[in-house]
C-alpha cells in the first residue's frame, strides 16, 4: 500500500513575531498605554495571508520608554530590528507593510530605501542574529 503523498516547500519563510510593548506611557498622557492600541490595530489589520507568516505578541518592556510605541520584529536566523514612535493609528499599515518585508528578507535587514515612513523613521537598533549552534 502506498503512502499519501506529502508536498514540502522548497523554501519556508520563517514566521516573524512583531513584539509590541504594552507598559509605554503616552507623552502626553501618563496614564494612556498607546501600545496596548497599537497590539489591538495590528491584530485586527492582518489579513488571513499575513497571519500565516506574521504573528503579534505583547511584551511588557523593550527598555526604550522615552520612544513609545516601542516594537521589535524579530525572526530565528534573522537581524532584530527594535522601533519607536509608533503612532497607533498613523502607523498601523507602516508596521504590517514593515512586518512583510522584514519577512520577506533572507536576513532581515530591509534596506533604508525599501522601509516604509515609519519604519525608516523609527529605528532604534539593530541586532545581529543569535550565533547558530
Amino acid at each position: 500500500m502506498s503512502q499519501p503523498e506529502t508536498t514540502v516547500p522548497k523554501t519556508t519563510v520563517p514566521k516573524t513575531t512583531v513584539y509590541v510593548c504594552t507598559v509605554c506611557r503616552a507623552k502626553d498622557d501618563p496614564e494612556a498605554r498607546p501600545g496596548k492600541a497599537l497590539l489591538e490595530a495590528f491584530d485586527a489589520r492582518l489579513s488571513a495571508e499575513d497571519r500565516a507568516i506574521v504573528a503579534a505578541e505583547p511584551v511588557e518592556c523593550l527598555g526604550v520608554c522615552s520612544r513609545p510605541c516601542t516594537v521589535a520584529m524579530a525572526a530565528r536566523g534573522k537581524w532584530t530590528y527594535v522601533l519607536g514612535d509608533f503612532d497607533t493609528a498613523a502607523d498601523v499599515d507602516d508596521l504590517i507593510e514593515s512586518a512583510r518585508r522584514y519577512t520577506a528578507s533572507e536576513t532581515g535587514l530591509v534596506p533604508k530605501k525599501d522601509r516604509p515612513e515609519a519604519m525608516r523613521k523609527g529605528v532604534i537598533s539593530r541586532t545581529p542574529p543569535a550565533p547558530r549552534g
